[in-house]
């Protein structure tokens, strides 16, 4: 999920130097690259990723506010008020957000919601045209339905326009098209959702990670193992056994630290 190089001294200089040329041409549309973090902000930005990435791959709730509290350290010592600091703050929301609701614990889940939502609205009033932050606010509206499905019509319909906008905004971005395709999944199939239309999704993910490229440090590199494993667990539910194994496999070669598609493969196989 999380790209974290290691490197040191004047090497490591020059690469910021690269990096920080590549965002002033390549950073998507609607995020400033003068907003950049200085690089000791950065270099705590590579550690709080990987806290992250091992918090998911262990799926440690402990772990995952560990690396929140990394992003918001991270937050608050930037001057620039960069909107990936603000993002990755709700990503890491995003991923207690969805331990707890697996959990079925909504005391826990109900404010990590609200808080990634909160910091994904601050993110995009810095930078209108980040897709990204777009689609984990549409994903965020549509989990907070699992908590007040009194709210299902306005949060569904809502939900839907920003990955419709996310979509528009960055239409090559392939985790633009891996957290819809992860709503679709479970979304009734009545109201457009199941297994065919998550896997619409999750194959252009797939595609695009294949071309994906990220060099860039500060740039979001997360979710191409993901992509493969929820795809597994679209052709599960329509009992395709063989391409759900042959996609955990592929997950775990990207990814073998993967908690979720090892233990996914080894309740189809046995």
């Amino acid at each position: 999920m999380i790209l974290h190089p290691k490197e040191s001294g004047g090497l490591q200089t020059a690469l910021c130097a690269l990096a920080f040329t590549f965002a002033l041409f390549f950073a998507p549309a609607g995020v400033s690259a003068q907003s950049r973090p200085d690089p000791a902000v950065l270099k705590s930005v590579i550690e709080a990723k990987a806290r992250l990435q091992n918090a998911v791959d262990t799926w440690d709730a402990g772990l995952m506010a560990e690396a929140r509290d990394l992003f918001l350290g991270c937050l608050l010592r930037d001057k620039g008020g960069s909107p990936y600091l603000l993002y990755y703050v709700a990503l890491a929301d995003y991923t207690l957000a969805t331990f707890y609701l697996a959990e079925e614990n909504p005391a826990e889940s109900d404010p990590k919601i609200t808080e990634g939502e909160s910091y994904l609205q601050k993110a995009l009033a810095a930078a209108p045209g980040f897709g990204e932050a777009m689609a984990l606010y549409g994903y965020f509206l549509g989990i907070e339905i699992a908590n007040h499905p009194d709210r299902a019509m306005t949060l569904g319909m809502e939900s839907f326009g920003y990955f419709d906008r996310a979509e528009s905004a960055e239409g090559s971005n392939p985790r633009v098209f891996l957290l819809r395709g992860i709503y679709q999944l479970y979304v009734p199939q009545a109201f457009g959702g199941g297994p065919d239309s998550s896997l619409a999704y999750l194959d252009k993910a797939i595609a695009l990670f294949e071309k994906e490229n990220i060099t860039d440090p500060l740039l979001p590199s997360w979710g191409r193992d993901e992509a493969l494993t929820n795809a597994a667990l679209a052709h599960k539910q329509k009992g395709n056994t063989a391409k759900a194994i042959e996609l955990l496999k592929s997950a775990l070669a990207l990814n073998p630290r993967s908690g979720r598609a090892r233990g996914e493969l080894a309740a189809i196989e046995k």
